[in-house]
């Protein structure tokens, strides 16, 4: 590492320190430069800007920033700038599990390398020379420190075949195919591939030995093996078995397994199988092709077919999906029809089974296809309506929100259209909306109405029209739900809110009542001498029957009627 004459004494006053400290290991990119001959591959980390004092910390490692060179003066004449260049540097101290293990003094672009090799510390930044972090009225030296762990292989083994399925009528080889490919982040070394098979090879090895693949590289061999003769149907397995060291010698293994089987010279084999693309778009068609094949020795006759769409999806053409046929020994029959999806479905719909029925020596035999998937991208719209009160008085205004969300997987144009029905009038907002949606996303308007008729309105649901796909594509139709308001009398919206709500009676305890002195003037403080009224003899809790009888004259000194009929009865009703 180059320093500087006036940094080189600091940095020994570094060392010292740090040796004097009990640290024993002191790393500069003099020693590091002999990994690059290790062969040592290092994979992505982290990265952080560090000051003094400051840590990084990665897979159980922890370096800790402890020194830079010292602030400098500035130069008299060139305003921030030091008077002399400093050599930048900084000095870590690196811990594995609260464990140190050893210190670095690292200038820019230099590593240090812990002693087991699994982490490579980068100083990937430093101030420059001339920069005013070095100055004394300005000093905030920073270092930008990249961990980087040791990159590792990563064997995967497939295997692959021309069928999987043979006929030992129809066959007589098996062709397969072994990949080893290095998903790692550094090379794999002595690399041994075994095949395990009781197949017979007829051409190709079942040992292969490569001194390297490297990472990202992949490596494909081919074996043919000769079909086995049996008396009964066989299912036969290959497996491919590789191991690998790394640039350490520490060992990686991976294993793969594929099943055949082998049908001994049947007397007759059928096989349907149904194919159709992948993925489609909602204004897209996919086409769906059936092949039936006949691997066996007899002639086929009358052979029903059904095939059906799945739910989601609609038929082009005006086809039945059934049909009748004569298939030849070694022949086949084929055809092919589009269906349009209706709605899309980004977790893709599985096609419903093909299936084929016909009699052999007058026995009923039937065979059922595969169910590919297919994935139908496009866009969903969903409206929702609402209120911002569900009752109110006549007269008032209320709030209406209408929310439009797009739970499909593709964006499309919208176009939002609401109704106000007659007696309510729009004070402000709009009804009518536009917009570009994307998938996952929602968007939503407001406006205000007010309504002066009484009973119930009911506001009809908001409709909206959105292409099939962005802004092409047929248009698909949908609206939202009705909402219905409530429009009370102002009595009754005053009782509702008098009226308390009915509750359970609770026992209590009344009280003897305190002997109440009456006021000087009763008249002037009762002038209508109302019952219970403040001045009155009636102030205190009175009795119901009692309180009606004063009402009705049916006790006191004025208008008293102690005969009639009512305060008789009152009268009993007192009594009892």
């Amino acid at each position: 590492m180059r320093v500087g004459n006036k940094n080189y004494g600091l940095i020994k006053v570094f060392i010292v320190l740090l040796v004097l400290s009990g640290y024993i290991s002191l790393a500069f990119a003099d020693e590091i430069t002999d990994h690059e001959t290790t062969g040592l591959q290092w994979s992505q980390g982290v990265s952080k800007k560090l000051s003094r004092g400051e840590t990084i910390s990665y897979n159980g490692y922890t370096v800790k920033v402890v020194a830079f060179p010292d602030a400098v003066e500035s130069d008299r004449y060139r305003d921030g700038s030091p008077s002399e260049p400093v050599d930048a540097f900084v000095g870590l101290n690196i811990s594995q599990n609260d464990t140190f293990i050893g210190t670095a003094a690292l200038g820019l672009e230099e590593s240090y390398f812990t002693p087991d090799n699994e982490l490579k510390v980068t100083a990937k930044g430093l101030p420059a020379r001339t920069a005013p972090e070095w100055l004394l009225e300005s000093y905030n030296p920073w270092a930008q420190i990249e961990l980087s762990p040791r990159g590792k292989p990563s064997l995967e083994a497939t295997i692959d075949t021309d069928k999987n399925e043979y006929s030992s009528a129809d066959d007589t080889e098996i062709i397969s195919y072994i990949t080893l490919t290095n998903r790692g982040s550094a090379d794999a070394l002595n690399v041994d591939l075994n095949i395990d098979t009781p197949l017979q090879a007829k051409t190709g090895l079942l040992k292969y030995h490569y001194p390297k693949i490297k990472n990202g590289e992949s490596v494909t061999e081919t074996i043919t093996f000769t079909l086995p003769v049996s008396a009964k149907d066989m299912v036969y397995s290959i497996a491919a078995n590789a191991s690998a060291n790394d640039v350490k010698e520490l060992p990686y293994s991976i294993k793969s397994l594929k099943n055949i089987s082998v049908a001994i010279d049947p007397e007759w084999s059928m096989s349907l199988r149904k194919t159709t693309l992948e993925k489609i778009y909602l204004t897209d068609s996919a086409l769906v092709s059936l092949t039936l094949k006949n691997n066996g020795k007899l002639d086929i006759k009358n052979i029903s077919i059904v095939d059906s769409v799945p739910r989601g999806f609609r038929l082009v053409s005006n086809v039945s999906l059934r049909w009748v046929t004569d298939i030849p020994a070694g022949g086949e029959w084929s055809y092919r029809y589009l269906m349009a999806p209706e709605v899309p479905n980004a977790r893709g719909a599985v096609l419903p089974v093909a299936t084929a029925e016909f009699k052999i020596k007058k026995e009923l035999y039937g065979i059922r296809s595969n169910q590919p998937k297919i994935i139908v991208h496009g866009p969903i719209v969903s409206l929702e309506k609402r209120t911002s009160v569900p009752e109110i008085k006549p007269g008032d205004t209320v709030a209406v929100t209408v929310n439009a969300k797009n739970t499909g997987s593709t964006p499309t144009r919208v176009f939002i259209k609401d109704q106000i029905p007659e007696g309510v009038g729009l004070i402000s907002g709009t009804t009518s909306f536009e917009e570009f949606l994307e998938a996952g996303k929602e968007v939503s308007f407001s406006y205000t109405i007010k309504i002066d008729s009484e009973g119930t309105v009911s506001l009809p649901p908001a409709t909206a029209q959105y292409y099939k796909l962005g802004n092409k594509g047929g248009k698909i139709s949908t609206e939202s739900q009705g909402v219905q308001i409530v429009i009370k009398r102002p009595e009754e919206v005053s009782q509702a809110v008098a009226t308390p709500q009915p509750t359970q009676p609770q026992p209590v305890e009344t009280p003897e009542p305190a002997p109440t002195a009456l006021p000087d003037n009763p008249a002037r403080s009762n002038p209508a001498n109302v019952p219970g009224a403040p001045g009155s003899p009636l102030e205190q809790p009175v009795n119901v029957d009692t309180l009606l009888s004063l009402i009705l004259g049916c006790s006191g000194t004025q208008n008293s009627n102690p005969e009639s009929e009512t305060c008789r009865y009152l009268g009993q009703g007192s009594s009892s």
